[in-house]
Parts: C-alpha cells; sequence; structure tokens
C-alpha cells in the first residue's frame, strides 16, 4: 500500500505543471554541523511514460506524460569531517519533497510532510521521528487534524501547517496547523502538548458561510463549515451586527458604502469570526480555506 501511494505520489507531482513540488537534497542542523543528504540511490528510472483518456463527450484522447522520481537512503553527516554518522533507509519517505529538521548533537531527526500531495486522509504519514537513523514514531494526519475543513489547496498540493520548524534547547519540536492549535512533541515523538492559539478566545467560532443581509444591522449566515467552534454545516444563524463592522468583512469592493450594502443583501461568501454573539473579521491572518463543502463529509471517514 505504502509503495502504491509513493507511486501515486511521483505521477501527481508530475503532473501538475502549474504548481511544481519544491525539491531540496540537503537539510543541516541550525548550527550547520550536521548535514542530511541522499548518500545511495535505490531505485532510479528515467524514462518517460505516456497515457492517453478518452473524453465521450469531445470524442478527444488527451495524453499526460510523467516519469517516476529517484528513491534515496539519506546520510547523515558531520560536515566537519565530511563523514557518515549514520543512514535513513525508509526510502519511500521521499525526504526531498519534504523538511528535515536535524537537532544540533545529529542525535535526532524529524522528517515532516509539510507540503504534501493533495491527499488527505487520517492515516497519512506526516511526522516521522528518528534518533541516529532508527524511527521511533510516526504522526498522522488524523493526530494532528481534527476537521479536514482547515486544510486548503493549490493545483496538486495541500496546506496544513504554518512555517519554520526547529528543536529548542530541551530538544522540543512545535507544530502549529491550520486549526490554530500547537502541538508540541519531545524528541521521541511523544505529544507533551497542545495548545490554542492565543489568537482565538474561547468561546469564539471560526467558520465559512454564506452571509446575507435581510435588513438594517441584520444578517443571516448559512455555515459551509466549521474551522473552531460548536455549529455545523448548513446551520443557519441571525445575527444582530452592526452595518459599518459587516463592511470590513465584506471588503472594498463595489466601491461606495451604498454598493456595499446592495451587494451584501445578494449575500456573499467569507470566513469569519463569531465572538460575543457578534460575526467580525479575524484580526489575525487566516488560511485560505477552500476545500468546500466536501470537507464535511471527509470529516466523517477513518
Amino acid at each position: 500500500m505504502r509503495t502504491f501511494l509513493f507511486l501515486l505520489t511521483c505521477f501527481l507531482i508530475q503532473k501538475a505543471l502549474a504548481d511544481q513540488p519544491r525539491v531540496i537534497y540537503s537539510f543541516k542542523s541550525p548550527n550547520a554541523r550536521f548535514e542530511l543528504k541522499p548518500c545511495d540511490t535505490v531505485f532510479s528510472d528515467k524514462k518517460m511514460y505516456t497515457d492517453s483518456t478518452y473524453d465521450s463527450r469531445t470524442n478527444t484522447y488527451y495524453v499526460s506524460s510523467y516519469s517516476y522520481a529517484d528513491r534515496y537512503h539519506w546520510g547523515l553527516y558531520d560536515t566537519r569531517t565530511n563523514r557518515k554518522l549514520y543512514t535513513i533507509t525508509d526510502d519511500s519517505l521521499a525526504i526531498e519533497l519534504k523538511t528535515a529538521v536535524i537537532s544540533d548533537d545529529g542525535q535526532n531527526v524529524v522528517i515532516i510532510d509539510d507540503y504534501p500531495i493533495r491527499l488527505a486522509f487520517k492515516k497519512r504519514e506526516m511526522m516521522t521521528f528518528y534518533e541516529r537513523g532508527t524511527r521511533l514514531k510516526r504522526i498522522y494526519l488524523g493526530d494532528l487534524i481534527q476537521n479536514f475543513c482547515s486544510l486548503s489547496y493549490s493545483t496538486s498540493h495541500m496546506d496544513w501547517c504554518r512555517g519554520y520548524f526547529h528543536f529548542n534547547d530541551r530538544k522540543e519540536i512545535t507544530i502549529e496547523t491550520h486549526e490554530f492549535y500547537r502541538y508540541t512533541f519531545n524528541a521521541n515523538g511523544d505529544l507533551l502538548h497542545k495548545q490554542s492559539d492565543e489568537h482565538i478566545q474561547p468561546g469564539d467560532i471560526l467558520a465559512n458561510g454564506k452571509i446575507k443581509r435581510e435588513g438594517k444591522n441584520q444578517y443571516v449566515v448559512t455555515v459551509n463549515f466549521c474551522i473552531r467552534g460548536n455549529i455545523k454545516a448548513n446551520e443557519t444563524l441571525t445575527l444582530a451586527c452592526k452595518d459599518r463592522a459587516l463592511k470590513k468583512l465584506y471588503g472594498t469592493r463595489d466601491g461606495l458604502f451604498k454598493s456595499r450594502i446592495k451587494a451584501m443583501e445578494n449575500g456573499f461568501t467569507r470566513t469569519f469570526i463569531i465572538r460575543n454573539s457578534k460575526i467580525q473579521k479575524a484580526d489575525f491572518p487566516v488560511p485560505n480555506y477552500n476545500s468546500g463543502n466536501d470537507c464535511n463529509f471527509f470529516n466523517t471517514m477513518d
């Protein structure tokens, strides 16, 4: 099964011309003392393959070309002596498409799939913890994401977490998801704590839905999906909110305020915060939650 998923990954990456994969063949520890890089090629196939798909509606064959990526064992090297200290032999990980975090003593490595192709399922391996080349623990998407509506998608990739990863001086690593939770693990992959981002206050609702102005300072919201909070998809909420506050959520399109009021009466879709029973624009950067209503179905799957 893992081999099939790996080959499928390679196939999809090669097909995605508008959203190229990120490929990195060298990762270093923060102190630059240790470097992780390919040391042995275990699979290489330079051939190009073609597939054709028939579209009965247009009576046309569509031809696509693809190739399979090389697969490697990766070595951890001392940059001062260029001596290989140990090897990570899990070639199916495709480390070059991910991020490797190395401790300053070179003993621990965490592989993070922070730029995966757009296949979301709970048993997808997202973090892998190693000590001197020995795998200690796997962390899956379902361990880090409870709500698949918090995922965002490009042409061929999935966005689920934020930014920069590193070990702190206690050999702990923290990752923040687009659900606005922070997960902190020790070097063995044990979860130490899960914290909510300070931007999300107790009782807040972060959701996406269609907003429609029903009258002066009166709005009806039909929920598409909820990221944080206790409302459900297709739930309808009637909220009192100042028109001038809602125009900030709507944005500057349609020019004059009266034009925006008219457009809001037709309805518009946004991601929003409900705080103290009032709908408002988030005062912090929010991802482009573009998974659509299908994410509600994926949340029910194993």
